[in-house]
């Protein structure tokens, strides 16, 4: 993954445009300024709590409700997947509960992993039931 230098949205490395702000990143000559490592710290971009993108989806808060309330799809509903919302309530009707100890994985591996790969797995994905 490389980051845009205009907006600071992760992209792939194939790609030759900012999906975000649509920076080519062919055009690029220069090369960027250099980092003060001081001034950073080593979770300065990757806050789970961090707004991911401009759908302003937080990786920190669908995991949480995916922990504390995802037998019910309440991550679901969060992200903006509203029939994956309904079929993990049906899911977890049919199972008897089960289905909760799912949503639990799921929102243990949404806190580890990033903000670029949690904005592609759950958000930017046409896919309308992301589980794993």
């Amino acid at each position: 993954m490389k980051q845009c230098p205009n907006c600071k949205q992760y992209v792939d490395d194939y790609s030759t445009f900012c999906n975000n702000c649509g920076y080519n990143f062919n055009s690029d000559t220069s090369t960027p300024p250099p980092v003060d490592d001081a001034s950073r710290t080593s979770y300065s971009n990757d806050n789970a709590f961090d707004a991911c993108g401009p759908e302003g989806k937080s990786r920190g808060v669908a995991a949480l409700l995916a922990i504390l309330l995802g037998g019910l799809g309440v991550q679901y509903f969060y992200l903006g997947k509203t029939s994956a919302g309904i079929i993990s309530i049906v899911l977890s009707a049919i199972t008897c509960g089960l289905w909760s100890f799912v949503a639990l994985i799921q929102g243990i591996l949404m806190f580890c992993m990033t903000n670029a790969q949690f904005r592609q797995k759950y958000v930017l994905t046409p896919s309308s039931f992301p589980v794993f």
